[in-house]
């Protein structure tokens, strides 16, 4: 292979690396709006990260966390929830972003009305946990957060 092929294949890379990142963005922007602007109380308040995930305080007690997964070129889309003091992260969800800005092969990341009904879709068990727990006078524990998701 010589550097001008090299070469051809880095500017691919990069191109369709940066196109991923570009639907990322419009996915996040699409779910901060969908929720800011939802007439749902849904008790979420969207906090600040420095990283390239999104953060949604839960009733002020939990943080739900939406980012790619690790690793270059990752097109899965993770949902973890922890105690707001940043313990015992759970993982809830999972989806797939596409480079033509499809989640899950179906709902286009410039929807935001979509894109939160997806996005409460995968957090629902989070609120069914919740809502048995307060029904029934129990406390929640990060396991049942984790197996009501598994289920």
């Amino acid at each position: 292979m010589n550097i001008w092929e090299l070469s051809e294949k880095a500017e691919y890379i990069a191109d369709k690396h940066q196109r991923l990142l570009t639907q990322w963005q419009h996915y996040c922007n699409s779910l901060i709006q969908g929720i800011t602007l939802s007439k749902a109380k849904l008790h979420h308040a969207v906090g600040c990260n420095p990283d390239d995930s999104l953060r949604f305080f839960l009733f002020d007690h939990f943080v739900i966390h939406v980012r790619l997964a690790e690793g270059f070129n990752s097109h899965t889309i993770e949902y973890y929830v922890e105690k707001r003091n940043g313990e015992d992260r759970v993982l809830i969800a999972k989806a797939i972003l596409d480079d033509e800005g499809r989640v899950d092969n179906s709902i286009s990341n410039r929807n935001r009305e979509s894109v939160l009904e997806h996005y409460l879709e995968k957090i629902h068990p989070v609120y069914e946990s919740l809502y048995s727990a307060v029904h029934t006078d129990t406390p929640v524990s990060m396991g049942q957060l984790q197996q009501n998701a598994q289920a």
